[in-house]
């Protein structure tokens, strides 16, 4: 079998060479990185404020979040939604509000609510969340009892009380006499043995959100045992799956495989 020449060899290796390093850098951006206390990895993954979404990017982008405050705080993609912790194995998040659990106002306000940061996200706030509610505008018919407790912190009279499980379509029921209120999520793990006097730690503590279903996010375990990495096309709004040979292609690099068997 005859040899190729020395120089179409060279250029084939310079070319093998160019597309793995090629690879290699457009992989590196998307790699695992850590963020204060946890990992981001996909589906989630690391954006900034000043860079603009790369096509492909490497992650959907409702799972983009930004590092901040010196790389010791994860935010979803420069929402108030900060993120305490990840389980990609159960496919939740630990976050809570920035506004709320820095104390400011939004407690001391009956119209808040929390549920409109996620609006037409893939995220739900899991239904094992209780509800954390803040009772005001009462005109002296606020309700009492130990299950009630005084909220000092907004300069009017609001009363806080720890409910059951959250649900953002029904409020909680409870005695509301004459006020108005809204109610907040807050783990229940950590409202287990907590009482509404708890309120400032609850909130802190933040509340879990549960992502479902393969939208957007893609079979990522068979691309990347396939031997590709896991991409998402904005232009298309679908995942794809990057392939040694530096090409997007469908759900895994069997793909190649298979193209280039009908080829032949």
């Amino acid at each position: 079998m005859a040899s190729m020449p020395p120089a179409v060899v060279s250029l084939a290796s310079l070319l093998l060479v160019f597309l793995l390093q090629h690879v290699r850098v457009v992989g590196a951006a998307c790699e695992p990185v850590a963020c204060g206390n946890f990992t981001i990895e996909y589906p989630f993954w690391l954006g900034a404020p000043s860079r603009l979404r790369p096509e492909p990017s490497c992650g959907h982008p409702a799972f983009e979040l930004w590092c901040i405050n010196s790389n010791t705080t994860a935010c979803m993609s420069g929402s108030p939604i900060h993120v305490h912790s990840i389980d990609y194995g159960a496919r939740s998040l630990v976050v809570y509000h920035n506004r709320v659990a820095s104390g400011s106002d939004s407690v001391c306000r009956a119209d808040f609510n929390v549920s409109s940061s996620l609006a037409l996200s893939p995220f739900k706030i899991s239904p094992t969340n209780h509800a954390l509610c803040f009772l005001s505008n009462c005109s002296g018919t606020e309700p009492r009892g130990p299950e009630y407790a005084g909220v000092s912190s907004c300069g009017r009279p609001i009363v806080a009380y720890l409910g059951g499980s959250y649900d953002r379509d029904i409020p909680p029921a409870i005695n509301a006499g004459n006020c108005t209120y809204n109610y907040l999520p807050v783990l229940g793990t950590e409202a287990a043995g907590s009482t509404a006097a708890n309120y400032t730690r609850l909130l802190k503590a933040g509340f879990l959100l549960d992502w479902a279903g393969t939208g957007g996010i893609g079979d990522c375990p068979t691309c990347v045992g396939s031997g590709g990495q896991c991409r998402y096309r904005n232009a298309i709004g679908a995942f794809a799956c990057l392939c040694p040979d530096g090409k997007l292609h469908g759900p895994t690099c069997a793909d190649i495989e298979a193209a280039d068997g009908r080829s032949k």
